[in-house]
């Protein structure tokens, strides 16, 4: 079974990435690369009806870790040309929030199913002969399935959820580089001056801290964007942060007991200090 995929999904691998690398504009990139997966989707669906798998392992592999291979792109692609085709034209600020509303959108898409997003992400395979094998009596009704035509004989319960988590990954990188990519772009006049103040408190404390002043507009009036606040933060205190930012918040939302530690902290030993010297 392996043999017989190898070939087909490493042209694939191939003849996408010759896309990307030929087109610069990203809807131009998008249209094109569709219209090739269309074409190899349906080879693959022609294959699959026709296609005995020698054992339910070999069936599970193919669903759980092949499949996706392009019909994650499929999901990807189309994912890009909705963002690209809306994508204000002129303001890089508005840009920004137009990207930084997509990639929101992507972290809450981890939430919609936990147990398998869990099961997934851990790799666990307990449950494989019920998520990846065909006809399974165990289907989940409320699949993702506005790209891909459902079939029970192309596509097992869960595969898609698959070809989506790995879609989100992708399109999070590619967002988080165009977010980059714009902020570096306003920043390229600027002289950098090595500052000699370096923090030495953890990333997702001081990430804690942008997103707290942001919250509170105390730059700008609001008008600033989190990855402008991130960078001068970067630059100033020699951390580096890249776009780890987005993911501390996201690691920040998901603790259990109190969410602003270090605010809190903070807040604490101040008063403290200030009641010490009064008593003093």
């Amino acid at each position: 079974m392996q043999g017989c995929c190898t070939d087909f999904f490493y042209e694939f691998e191939l003849e996408v990435e010759h896309i990307k690398k030929t087109n610069a504009n990203p809807i131009t990139q998008a249209k094109l690369a569709l219209e090739y997966i269309e074409i190899k989707l349906k080879e693959l669906f022609l294959w699959l009806e026709k296609f005995i798998f020698n054992s339910k392992e070999d069936e599970i592999h193919f669903f759980k870790e092949l499949k996706f291979k392009i019909t994650s792109k499929y999901i990807f692609f189309n994912r890009i040309l909705d963002i690209e085709s809306n994508s204000p034209s002129n303001s890089k600020k508005l840009k920004i929030r137009h990207y930084e509303k997509a990639l929101n959108n992507c972290f809450q898409f981890s939430k919609q199913d936990k147990e398998f997003y869990k099961y997934y992400r851990s790799g666990s395979s307990h449950n494989d002969h019920f998520y990846f094998v065909r006809n399974s009596e165990k289907q989940t009704p409320n699949l993702d399935i506005s790209l891909i035509n459902f079939d029970k004989k192309l596509c097992t319960s869960h595969d898609v959820k698959v070809a989506n988590i790995i879609a989100n990954d992708i399109l999070e990188i590619y967002l988080e580089e165009k977010i980059e990519e714009i902020n570096n772009s306003c920043n390229s006049n600027h002289h950098n001056v090595k500052s000699n103040l370096n923090w030495t408190g953890s990333k997702i404390e001081m990430v804690e801290l942008i997103y707290g002043l942001h919250n509170l507009k105390m730059f700008n009036g609001g008008n600033t964007d989190i990855k402008e606040i991130a960078n001068h933060f970067s630059k100033t205190f020699n951390i580096v942060l890249d776009d780890s930012i987005y993911r501390s918040f996201q690691d920040i939302k998901n603790r259990k007991t109190i969410k602003t530690k270090f605010l809190h902290s903070l807040s604490e030993n101040f008063n403290n200090k200030i009641i010490e010297e009064e008593q003093n």
